[in-house]
């Protein structure tokens, strides 16, 4: 768990656009100037004074999202769907994006469980949600060990199981790593879209990183050429550069305990474009976790153990 400078959190209600209610985590930028802002609050260029995240993984109340608790997760939506949805809630509203994901996973504090198999944590079976369906828990139904900070009052609940969480801002093409800078996904005018030219690609001596099962069939991070599908367990994956450039890290393609790790990673080198899940869902058990990252889906997948959070962009500032 790493202390963010410059951050305030707190817990806030905000109402949407439909006149709905959502429960919200503000992070407020406190930096005395931009150069020392958090990732989390530059867009485009632009330092922005918060961003609010969904304390709840978003659940359907007639044709709108929302963000609250004891409410069974929105399933069964693709990606595209799911932006169109939360676009709908006004201006600077947008699916989590990567970043913001990051955000959670280094805040998360050690030992935070959830919703991995069936409606329980599986290490302890008497540790578990109000069932809904297919194996998913009611959002924010569990204990306080099941929100990122371990406060069933402040924290984001249900970021380890329950539903793959989609992120934007991330993704393979072909193998190819590609991602947007900073917090650009949250951009009301980014192009999240398949065609998209504003990914970046992350390059390691003028060549593309590329990720996927390699010639001898493991799972690699790599320069070289990668083909097929293959889902390890993260000590289990093999960093094959001259060099790891910081991006890979601030990304969660790598983390800094990988050669212990046992949380899941994935990767389909063969699609077109393979959109992300991260934290895990209700069926994963021991694979779940804050640094659990699946680059192995097409944006117009949908299942019962897939939903999503939805973020806010505060105001630009003003120096």
């Amino acid at each position: 768990m790493k202390e963010k400078k410059y951050v305030k959190e707190t817990p806030v209600v905000i109402y949407d656009a439909n006149g709905l209610p959502n429960m919200m985590l503000k992070l407020e930028n406190t930096a005395p100037e931009k150069e020392l802002a958090d990732p989390v609050f530059l867009v485009k260029g632009v330092e922005y004074d918060s961003v609010y995240l969904s304390r709840f993984l978003n659940s359907a109340v007639k044709n709108q999202v929302v963000s609250l608790p004891f409410r069974d997760p929105l399933a069964y939506i693709s990606m595209d769907d799911a932006i169109e949805r939360i676009r709908q809630k006004g201006e600077g509203w947008h699916l989590l994006t990567n970043c913001e994901w990051q955000y959670i996973k280094d805040t998360t504090r050690p030992g935070t469980r959830g919703n991995t198999s069936y409606g329980h944590y599986h290490g302890d079976e008497l540790e578990e949600g109000i069932k809904s369906e297919y194996g998913r828990t009611e959002t924010g139904s569990g204990p306080a060990a099941w929100f990122h900070n371990g406060n069933s009052e402040t924290g984001i609940a249900d970021t380890i199981g329950n539903v793959w969480k989609i992120v934007s801002g991330i993704r393979l093409k072909r193998g190819k790593l590609e991602y947007m800078p900073d917090n650009d996904a949250a951009a009301p005018d980014a192009d999240l879209s398949e065609d998209s030219k504003e990914f970046l690609e992350v390059l390691v001596n003028g060549r593309p990183v590329m990720i996927g099962p390699g010639e001898e069939g493991d799972m690699m991070i790599t320069t070289d050429k990668v083909k097929g599908y293959d889902a390890v367990e993260r000590d289990e994956v093999a960093v094959a550069l001259d060099e790891v450039p910081q991006i890979l890290k601030d990304l969660g393609i790598i983390i800094d305990d990988e050669s212990a790790s046992k949380e899941w990673f994935a990767a389909d080198a063969e699609l077109d474009e393979a959109i992300c899940f991260v934290g895990a869902c209700c069926l994963s058990t021991s694979a779940s976790g804050p640094s659990a990252l699946f680059l192995d889906g097409p944006r117009s997948n949908v299942y019962s153990a897939l939903g999503f959070f939805s973020a806010l962009l505060g105001k630009p500032v003003i120096r």
